[in-house]
């Protein structure tokens, strides 16, 4: 994989593309890959801004903590993720595969579908380039995060959050929620694809925590 390639870029100049050619009104064959693609440029060109914060963008620290939140106990993980606020109506993170992953490069794509700065939904596409051609695979369903919710359900909890994995769980299950996209089924998303929404929303916690260190640098692109 060659670094200097942000599948994010392509990803969004694919979706810019697909706006400009709308008068033609050929949908029938849109992939997942064009929806997610449409969703962002439009987001870039009408709702805006919208941010692409990388990982070979010459600061790993988002991406170094976030790696440390979602390797840590799943209470510590839950706290973060209740204070998430997204000031932005769209963040886009990319950052190397690992694992099964490896050699390609992961975007996650955070959205604020209402005018809440603690909802929150997350995408993914996992994009790979073999022999010089450009493979691009979304996950067919959105992960969605209501932050404020599961900071209220922690709050209820009290101490018993830090003593029951069973309860941590069942909080985070109650403020969040896998949902398929148009014709297709929650059966359909592997388990790694929900992994990468919430790592997603681990990035946009610890960017929310730093981001007035980061907003104006030369590591984030805004559209």
């Amino acid at each position: 994989m060659e670094n200097d390639i942000s599948f994010a870029e392509i990803l969004l100049r694919r979706g810019t593309d697909l706006l400009q050619g709308d008068e033609d009104g050929d949908d029938e064959s849109e992939t997942i890959v064009d929806y997610l693609a449409r969703l962002l440029a439009t987001v870039a060109l009408t709702d805006g801004p919208l941010v692409v914060q990388t990982e070979a963008g010459g600061d790993p620290t988002i991406f170094e903590e976030a790696a440390r939140v979602a390797m840590g106990s799943l209470a510590d993980k839950a706290t973060v993720l209740a204070a998430t606020r997204q000031v932005e109506r769209a963040v886009v993170f990319e950052f190397d595969g690992v694992g099964r992953l490896s050699g390609s490069r992961v975007i996650t794509a955070v959205l604020r579908p209402e005018d809440r700065n603690d909802l929150l939904e997350a995408y993914v596409a996992v994009g790979r380039l073999r022999n010089a051609t450009l493979e691009m695979t979304v996950a067919p369903a959105i992960v969605r995060l209501d932050a404020g919710a599961l900071g209220q359900t922690l709050e209820l909890l009290g101490s018993a959050a830090s003593l029951s994995a069973n309860a941590i769980g069942a909080a985070m299950a109650h403020a969040s929620g896998t949902h398929a996209l148009e014709g297709h089924d929650v059966s359909e998303v592997p388990a790694a694809m929900v992994d990468l929404c919430w790592h997603g929303f681990c990035l946009a916690s610890v960017r929310s925590r730093a981001v007035a260190g980061y907003g104006t640098s030369g590591k984030v692109t805004i559209h």
